[in-house]
């Protein structure tokens, strides 16, 4: 098994590949030679430095910590939430997306917000899912965002994405099954992987 990569190994390889100097990511935070010190394992960053570095390198402090690509877990509660719309099940569906929450890139936060309006019409709050597609629209149109824009207008006149017959049903119970097995493992990535599958299979 390769050695994980270390904090500091993954702040500098991070700084090296987008080509910015100790000074360009210290600042007027904190010092190049303490940056030079964490990166080679000497020092701890507090969490205020850590998010600090972690904006300058164009990254989460999860990612810095953990290694895990960032957003994977607001993903992965995306995928989630979409599959057991898909599958009827919307109340679990809004809560899986409490974990997707706080996404900050538009594309993902405006993914999210969109699968809350479809489990919120679902459950019957309308008004509430009314808001939510009104302020997308916004957002996907200043983007010219056609494929999201497209989902927007199949959440607002509720179209089902869900199918779910004979073998398309059994091969998205396999990839569930095999999520679940992937969540339970730490293996993240891969989980994801097999919710869009079955998303995707659902939304046939």
């Amino acid at each position: 098994m390769p050695r994980q990569e270390t904090l500091g190994e993954r702040i500098r390889r991070l700084r090296q590949q987008r080509g910015l100097s100790l000074a360009k990511v210290s600042g007027a935070d904190f010092s190049r030679a303490f940056l030079n010190q964490v990166e080679m394992g000497r020092s701890q960053p507090s969490t205020r430095v850590l998010r600090v570095i972690a904006g300058r390198l164009g990254t989460e402090v999860d990612y810095l910590l953990e290694g895990r690509p960032p957003n994977l877990d607001r993903e992965l509660a995306l995928e989630r939430a979409r599959v057991l719309v898909a599958r009827g099940q919307p109340r679990r569906a809004l809560a899986a997306l409490a974990e997707a929450g706080d996404a900050t890139d538009w594309q993902l936060r405006t993914d999210v917000r969109l699968c809350q309006a479809e489990a919120l019409r679902a459950v019957g709050s309308s008004e509430e899912a009314d808001a939510i597609i009104a302020e997308e629209r916004r957002v996907i149109t200043a983007h010219r965002d056609a494929h999201r824009l497209e989902r927007l207008r199949a959440v607002e006149r509720g179209r089902p994405f869900s199918v779910g017959r004979g073998d398309l049903d059994g091969a998205v119970r396999v990839h569930l099954r095999l999520a679940d097995r992937a969540l339970r493992a730490a293996r993240g990535a891969d989980a994801l992987e097999h919710y869009r599958a079955a998303r995707v299979l659902l939304e046939i």
